[in-house]
């Protein structure tokens, strides 16, 4: 468990003097006023997501914002429920339909009891916190037997992050948030790197999805899909990872 201390400092590596949860507080106060440069067009996380998601009674949103999620499982999910260490974010995800609470990734147990959710999603989190395998083993928690996690984060193995490092010498940019150095990412991933962290979470080894509706937009990614095959398709030409993960 961070303490208050140890959170401050988490903070200010990222370029701040203040702690985590007032750097994004800072940050969703600038995305409701438009000040982020985030990436517009198609939202090809939760068109990913909405692939992977089936119908449940009880749905939690780790790190869930403003309350995106609740388009997609609204229809599908009795109940859905979030977590996020923003206050702005967490009121404006309730009027949206979620039952949220506020809560500090980095400080322990998430609040809620064990066994009380069938489905969890985890959606471009897990790179900002300091401690992706507890986060992972909290989220097994809170999942019932059987439960599944839909988890998404920046690929670093994807051809233009390579490129970039390899041919350029700089290491890769995998957001476009500009808040902070990086967009607040502590760490980067590739499939097999999330595999063993969900594994050692008590997991299943994890399906790895791709968003079909991508390549509805382009011929040239379905013809490269099937000349090279979906699994290392997904390897190297997708910027993003999308993870499905049983509880054991």
């Amino acid at each position: 468990m961070l303490t208050p201390a140890r959170d401050e400092s988490v903070a200010r590596a990222l370029g701040t003097g203040t702690t985590t949860k007032e750097l994004y507080e800072r940050y969703w106060q600038e995305r409701r006023r438009g000040v982020s440069d985030a990436g517009l067009g198609p939202d090809e996380i939760l068109e990913g997501v909405e692939s992977a998601l089936d119908s449940a009674e009880r749905l939690v949103d780790v790190g869930c914002g403003v309350g995106n999620l609740i388009g997609v499982a609204r229809g599908r999910c009795q109940t859905v429920h979030g977590c996020d260490v923003s206050e702005v974010a967490v009121v404006e995800a309730c009027g949206r339909g979620v039952i949220g609470v506020c809560a500090d990734l980095n400080t322990g147990a998430l609040p809620y009891r064990s066994g009380a959710f069938d489905r969890a999603t985890c959606l471009e989190v897990i790179e900002h916190v300091v401690d992706p395998l507890q986060l992972l083993r909290e989220l097994h928690r809170v999942l019932r037997p059987a439960g599944r996690l839909i988890l998404t984060t920046p690929n670093i193995r994807y051809f233009r992050n390579v490129a970039r490092l390899v041919w350029r010498g700089e290491f890769p940019h995998t957001t476009t948030d500009t808040f902070v150095w990086g967009g607040g990412h502590l760490h980067y991933f590739t499939r097999r790197d999330l595999a063993g962290l969900l594994v050692s979470a008590g997991f299943e080894p994890p399906r790895f999805l791709i968003n079909a509706r991508q390549f509805e937009r382009s011929w040239k990614r379905r013809v490269l899909a099937r000349l090279i095959g979906s699994e290392r398709f997904g390897e190297w030409m997708c910027g993003g990872i999308l993870a499905v993960a049983r509880k054991s």
